[in-house]
């Protein structure tokens, strides 16, 4: 989407390529507002409620409903392009940075967020290495989710490096909060592959606590070994086996390269007979009516539930 960032009152284009005639556009309009986009339209993820149409492929004058259908019908199949404004809750700025290792982007962002809006961004970490904090989500609705994408490595929140994702968060949050404005600098894949864990910030840079369990040598960290399960539910998998036991499976440890002489399981015969079909009998069994006693209430349709 393209938009300009002077106000919180945004500008977007977007342009949308439909390859067959029939579309389920599924949106409400009223008064050039869209007031509704159901889950089934292909406009979902587009279109919000609250924005304003300014025009579809140049027709300026959609106030309603049949009036915005008509103009995108107009030029299906093929690509329609709509311009709308929308009174977002985020602002954003972006700044281009020289990446830090191959195949990589480094991009600074400064977000203000208008007052009592939420972020929508949700900060996690690399399951496998705790000191690199990720994106988690970013909220579709929200024109910060045109720069932030999920899995971005959150490099620095306000020029301090970020390793601990629960320091990340607070920095994030008291940032927004005390001064509504947030900068953000994140790595990002240029190629298919997913990042790897961060590389260390450099020497005397100003960093969050290393996370709890994580060690810091020299210019690396790394996580301690693995403790063993602890708990009593686990230690009934570490106990040594009986003699009798280690015996037969060393014995047997073999035993899928070995030709079975067990009689098969399926026999087979030199004069298969002719299969014989299925029939039903002539006169079957008559019907039996089972008595009832009628109940005096009448007979109501049962209602669907909703989603049945």
């Amino acid at each position: 989407m393209a938009t300009t960032n002077n106000s919180f009152h945004v500008k977007g284009k977007e342009e949308v390529q439909f390859d067959r005639k029939n579309v389920v556009v599924a949106c409400d309009v009223v008064n050039g507002k869209i007031t509704y986009v159901d889950v089934s339209s292909q406009l979902m993820g587009v279109l919000f409620a609250g924005d304003e149409i300014l025009n579809v492929n140049g027709e300026v004058n959609i106030k309603t409903t049949a009036d915005f259908i008509r103009a995108i019908s107009a030029k299906l199949p093929g690509k329609v392009t709509i311009e709308f404004m929308r009174d977002d809750h985020c602002l954003v700025s972006e700044k281009q940075l020289p990446p830090r290792r191959p195949n990589t982007q480094m991009t600074e962002l400064t977000l203000t967020y208008r007052g009592g809006a939420a972020t929508g961004i949700i900060i996690h970490r690399m399951a496998f290495d705790p000191k690199t904090v990720t994106i988690a989500m970013v909220q579709s609705a929200s024109n910060a989710c045109h720069y932030v994408k999920d899995g971005d490595i959150l490099v620095k929140v306000n020029d301090i490096y970020v390793l601990d994702r629960d320091a990340a968060r607070k920095l994030f949050y008291t940032s927004v909060n005390n001064t509504k404005t947030v900068r953000l600098t994140l790595e990002r894949s240029t190629t298919t592959d997913p990042l790897g864990p961060a590389p260390p910030p450099p020497d005397g840079v100003p960093t969050t606590a290393v996370p709890g369990g994580v060690k810091k040598t020299g210019n690396s960290m790394m996580l301690p070994p693995p403790k063993p399960p602890q708990g009593k539910a686990n230690k009934q998998f570490y106990v040594l086996l009986p003699p009798d036991v280690l015996e037969i499976m060393k014995a047997n440890k073999d035993f899928y390269k070995k030709m079975c002489k067990n009689p098969p399981c399926v026999i087979k015969t030199s004069n298969p007979s002719q299969p014989v079909p299925a029939t039903l009998p002539s006169d079957p069994a008559p019907e039996v009516r089972i008595p009832y006693t009628q109940s005096p209430k009448p007979l109501k349709m049962t209602p669907k539930r909703v989603g049945s």
